[in-house]
């Protein structure tokens, strides 16, 4: 796991070679939204896309994580079926349906059954590499292509691939820092329950991190967004007392925060301080909201690695993930 998280500027520079690559097949349909189908790390690329294209994707997107296909999926659907292994059943259930409804599909994927079906039906797939084994740390690729492939249909308004470039290169730079935040991070949160909030804009990150945390860490942690948060969960910072000295709250924080989102973000730091033990923010770093959430991901995930090792784990197998899919294939 730490050589494939010392990858990550390097795999964004592939994805983006692969993306340049990338040919589909021509479409005259007028698309009246997106669906981006996917799983754990192959799925949550999806989500960061979502919050990178909000304000330049021309259609409504829809992220599917489940076996139920929405009900609006259509012929003038653009569907995007992103599996990292290529044998993700809930992916190929939803791709199936899609498919079974006229609607366009391209495939994100290393092969497997995925690929098989692409090969079958016809559709377009663009190929990344598989031989890592592990879809949590291959994000890069799915994402980079994801945005590549809305931009090649015509459905955002610009191509973020310098700012993807620049992304990477900020990554290079800032590497030595990343990794002294990193340790100081994870040291403070071996042994404490992990509570991580950020504005609604960074929700794939702080699912991300989430994540992470549980994959790598083996540690369990709570996100959530505001302002949604201020609405209901703020309430439940009262019991159980017994918890809040366990805790190690954080906060991230972007250039892109909504001005009110980020009042609303300071009030509630008081909050949670006057209540909890550590309450912290990370500040994000970077000239776009490409960069800021690069950065994020690839700080956070040397917390990740560094939690592991304060937890005396190995980061990189999912023993019970494993067990869990041996036991539905007998079904």
């Amino acid at each position: 796991m730490k050589k494939l998280i010392e990858g990550f500027s390097t795999q964004l520079r592939t994805a983006l070679e692969i993306a340049s690559k990338s040919q589909f097949s021509p479409s005259d349909k007028s698309f009246t939204n997106i669906v981006i189908a996917g799983m754990g790390g192959s799925g949550i690329g999806g989500n960061l896309v979502q919050a990178m294209t909000m304000d330049i994707t021309s259609v409504p997107l829809y992220i599917s994580k489940s076996y139920d296909l929405p009900s609006f999926v259509s012929s003038r659907t653009l569907f995007l079926a992103c599996s990292y292994s290529g044998g993700t059943e809930e992916t190929i259930a939803t791709t199936l349906a899609a498919h079974a409804k006229g609607a366009t599909i391209v495939c994100v994927s290393s092969g497997g059954k995925v690929g098989e079906l692409a090969k079958e039906h016809g559709w377009d797939i663009v190929h990344i590499p598989g031989h890592d084994n592990s879809p949590r740390a291959s994000i890069g690729y799915a994402y980079v292509q994801i945005l590549n492939i809305l931009n090649a249909f015509g459905l955002t308004s610009s191509n973020l691939a310098a700012e993807v470039a620049k992304a990477a290169d900020l990554l290079d730079a800032e590497n030595a820092a990343v990794h002294i935040a990193a340790v100081a991070i994870a040291k403070d949160m071996k042994e404490k329950f992990v509570i991580l909030y950020s504005d609604s804009r960074l929700e794939s990150v702080v699912i991300r991190t989430q994540q992470q945390i549980a994959e790598n860490s083996k540690q369990l942690a709570h996100c959530n967004v505001m302002p949604e948060m201020n609405h209901n969960e703020l309430v439940g910072w009262a019991f159980p007392k017994f918890l809040w000295e366990k805790t190690y709250t954080l906060m991230l924080r972007s250039g892109y925060d909504n001005p009110r989102t980020s009042k609303r973000m300071d009030i509630s730091k008081d909050i949670f301080s006057k209540i909890a033990g550590q309450v912290v923010e990370l500040h994000a770093k970077g000239d776009s909201f490409t960069e800021q959430a690069i950065y994020l991901i690839y700080l956070l995930d040397w917390v990740s690695f560094y939690l592991a090792e304060e937890n005396g784990v190995d980061p990189f197998p999912v023993d019970v993930i494993t067990f869990l899919k041996t036991e539905l294939a007998k079904y």
